[in-house]
């Protein structure tokens, strides 16, 4: 499969941190159209508009069609950015499980993709609580009766980044998430997430993990301590690109702004490059 993982668009009129999300969205909808057409799905990981406004969900939705990429069936979910209720009105074709969290699963050739629904209102910080903590563990029982295997997504990290600022909003009941993980760790094959708007990948509870930069204002990782800064310029807004199958899981980071500065030459027949070409 081949899964296209977007995130951060935080979808508003005005600049943020210097760049427009909007003119950054149309730029990464076009790359995704351009390059990933095939895609067997398209992920957008939440903080989808930056104030979760009705007028910010029209306008994204006027930007999924204005781009095209509505045709390609994006699953949204929904970040700390984002307003639960709006999202619903706006997007009401969504599922949402049995206490209205716009979390989900579904079945897939490769086995169970599991979109979670980690917004509180109110605050920045992720939440899992208990009761999505029970939707989580019966749906990995599912999983695991089916013999199957689990993908999840979600927007907020779920371990800690060693990034103050970052961590301070991370998921708050982050011991029960994890346990949840320990628990399914042998049917749970990778962990997609955004958030912390710079790229990440390791595992936890063993288990590989995930994260591209936003494609709206991406933020530099800070090892400094100072919970009380965010550094932000001269990064690239990039997406991901992740080929799944039976035996890997292969992510590429594509910096959509960038490719116009590539330079493409051609290789002989064995692959490598003449020495005249470079």
């Amino acid at each position: 499969m081949k899964i296209v993982h977007i995130s951060d668009t935080h979808i508003q009129d005005d600049p943020i941190m210097g760049s427009i999300p909007a003119d950054n969205f149309r730029a990464c909808a076009a790359h995704v159209q351009e390059h990933c057409s095939d895609a067997d799905m398209v992920v957008i990981s939440g903080d989808l508009a930056h104030h979760g406004t009705d007028a910010n969900y029209a306008y994204l939705t006027a930007l999924l069609d204005e781009t095209g990429l509505v045709s390609m069936n994006p699953r949204l979910m929904i970040g700390n950015h984002d307003d639960r209720t709006a999202f619903r009105a706006s997007f009401p074709q969504t599922p949402v499980d049995g206490d209205g969290f716009v979390q989900w699963v579904e079945e897939t050739p490769l086995g169970h993709f599991l979109f979670l629904d980690t917004n509180e209102p109110d605050t920045h910080a992720g939440h899992y609580c208990a009761k999505r903590q029970a939707w989580l563990r019966a749906a990995l029982d599912d999983v695991v009766r089916q013999n199957s295997n689990a993908y999840i997504f979600l927007h907020h990290n779920p371990m800690t980044v060693h990034v103050a600022n970052a961590d301070q909003i991370g998921i708050v009941q982050l011991d029960a998430f994890q346990d949840i993980l320990e628990d399914y760790k042998a049917v749970i094959r990778h962990i997609f997430f955004g958030h912390c708007h710079f790229s990440l990948s390791g595992s936890v509870c063993g288990i590989p993990l995930s994260a591209p930069r936003s494609t709206s204002h991406p933020n530099w990782p800070d090892f400094s301590g100072n919970k009380d800064r965010v550094g932000y310029g001269g990064m690239a807004q990039n997406y991901n690109v992740a080929f799944l199958d039976a035996r890997s899981t292969v992510i590429h980071s594509m910096d959509f702004l960038d490719e116009r500065n590539a330079t493409w030459v051609e290789t002989e027949a064995d692959g490598w490059l003449s020495e005249d070409n470079i």
